[in-house]
């Protein structure tokens, strides 16, 4: 820590005005640079995620976005949300197909419109982000915008966060959600019956847009409680407004869900969803591997945030006190915790919820130190600041050498699908709902399904099948009254088990048993 030097009395003034002018400008010169990062969202939305990036293993950039969109797009075309033994997860996650639904209504099937759609989220999370840390933040040493103004800076900047919010995927929609519960959560009060309305419903919401999201209740429920002022009748009206009334909404959506015919889509998504069992002999093993994949979320706000945790905990006691600081780091164990029982089956994105909470420890250390400490406080911004710049820099360098691949493939493929008339517009593949996303043709699924994938095969008569690298064994007897054509192959990612995109003409063996018509087919 630099020691801080005594100033003469005289001089205090002078410096305490030099202090809030740099404020302003550092203020206003974060903004326009969160208001450029903002509009550079939008540009080239029809680009590949990036290829050679620190998050290349994630899988979402060639499946999530369809999966998550297909009711939508099945909606659009086919004038329902479900297709029977098919992957509909629409059934237990449906906040997010809605939405991109009334998207498409006014667009019409787009996957840069879904992407848009998320990207306008993102930006909306920052207004809440910069709403959330006013309320914890302030003092006579700073203005109070300032810790705002450089989460908005840190959040906006984040190269994880830019380029997940460019794929219509689920989990910046949950960061919003979240920071928005936080930010409700806050104003809670015996007084006030507008927040104790709101949280229920918001809870929900949020694990109906994923449902993994309930990891973040706890830092919600926490910071509800302390607005209340650590009372136990507090406890209980914060348990029943994001708890028990969540769980009892929860619980009649899935009676609906049954109701309406849906059940088996509804437990077929936790099925395949479950919770792996622990290896503990890999125990070690995968503790390393987490606390080595946290710099997916931040080169320098991870290191930081371990930093201030330490400090926290032997010297600066008085940020515990700080209710958004230990619920962050409650929200962040939570989360690491849930990834540390996947073991090794996770993806990058899973990391997504930890960015918001490392962003709020790290400005509330800031607003901390400036209280007291005002020429420290002056070097952390300092080298936030050049954090910022040094993502930024990566930003652009992944836009500067952005790729449309799959795009191609995609525009490709709709181009040789409706040159064959002759052939059921119908593609079969894992990655099928995002072709479809794109380019508008109906798919199913050939990895996940209600329905035994043979006799779903069977049922729907695929006209082509889309596969990755090379065909499965396991799917040798499926696709066994069909003869395979390729049709044409796609060079995709850089992912060594995603590399290329192979594209089949399915023709029916004439030895081959007529499809059974218990199911109607797709058009």
């Amino acid at each position: 820590m630099i020691p801080e030097l005594p100033v003469e009395e005289g001089h205090e003034q002078t410096h305490a005005r030099s202090y809030d002018a740099a404020n302003r400008w550092f203020g206003l010169a974060a903004l326009a640079i969160v208001f450029a990062l903002s509009v550079l969202r939008f540009c080239c939305l029809s680009a590949d995620f990036p290829n050679d990036s620190p998050w290349i293993i994630d899988q979402a950039k060639f499946t999530d976005e369809g999966w998550w969109a297909n009711a939508a797009v099945r909606h659009s075309l086919l004038g329902h949300w479900n297709l029977a033994g098919d992957y509909n997860p629409a059934v237990a996650v449906p906040v997010w197909p809605a939405l991109v639904g009334i998207v498409f209504h006014f667009t019409g099937i787009s996957v840069v419109a879904a992407r848009a759609l998320n990207v306008a989220i993102s930006i909306a999370t920052l207004g809440v982000v910069f709403l959330l840390v006013r309320r914890y933040t302030g003092g006579k040493v700073i203005t109070p915008a300032a810790p705002a103004v450089l989460a908005v800076l840190l959040l906006s900047a984040s190269p994880f966060a830019f380029f997940f919010s460019r794929l219509a995927i689920l989990d910046t929609l949950v960061l919003f959600e979240f920071c928005l519960l936080l930010l409700v959560a806050s104003f809670a009060s015996a007084k006030r019956v507008w927040p104790m309305l709101a949280l229920p419903l918001l809870v929900s919401l949020m694990i109906l847009t994923k449902t993994t999201a309930a990891l973040l209740v706890p830092p919600v429920f926490w910071l509800a409680w302390n607005a209340m002022d650590l009372k136990p009748a507090g406890f209980l009206r914060a348990a029943l407004a994001v708890a028990l009334l969540p769980a009892a909404l929860l619980k009649a959506y899935a009676a609906l869900a049954a109701a309406l015919g849906y059940g088996d889509d509804f437990h077929y998504f936790f099925s395949v969803n479950a919770m792996p069992v622990i290896v503990w002999r890999n125990v070690l093993a995968t503790f390393s591997d987490l606390l080595h994949n946290c710099f997916w979320v931040d080169r320098f706000l991870y290191p930081a945030g371990l930093l201030i945790l330490a400090l926290a905990l032997v010297w600066k006691r008085k940020l515990w006190h700080n209710p958004l600081f230990a619920a962050s780091w409650i929200a962040l164990a939570s989360q690491a915790g849930f990834i540390f029982s996947r073991q090794d089956d996770y993806a990058p994105r899973y990391f997504l919820a930890m960015l918001a909470p490392l962003v709020f420890i790290v400005v509330l250390a800031y607003a901390a130190l400036a209280s007291q400490y005002r020429r420290t406080a002056v070097v952390l911004v300092f080298v936030l600041a050049l954090s910022a710049a040094a993502n930024i820099a990566m930003i652009a360098q992944y836009l500067s050498q952005r790729q449309y691949q799959f795009r191609d493939a995609a525009n490709s493929i709709r181009s040789i699908v409706a040159g064959d008339p002759s052939q059921r517009q119908l593609i079969l593949g894992v990655s099928g709902s995002q072709i479809s996303l794109m380019t508008g043709i109906p798919s199913i699924d050939d990895a996940y399904g209600t329905q035994d994938t043979a006799r779903k095969v069977s049922l729907y008569q695929p006209g082509w099948y889309l596969v990755w690298n090379d065909i499965a064994q396991e799917n040798q007897a499926m696709l066994a009254p069909f003869r395979l054509e390729e049709a044409a192959s796609y060079p995709v990612f850089d992912d060594d088990e995603r590399t290329k995109l192979i594209l089949y003409k399915m023709t029916p063996r004439a030895d081959s048993a007529p499809p059974a018509q218990s199911t109607p087919t797709p058009p």
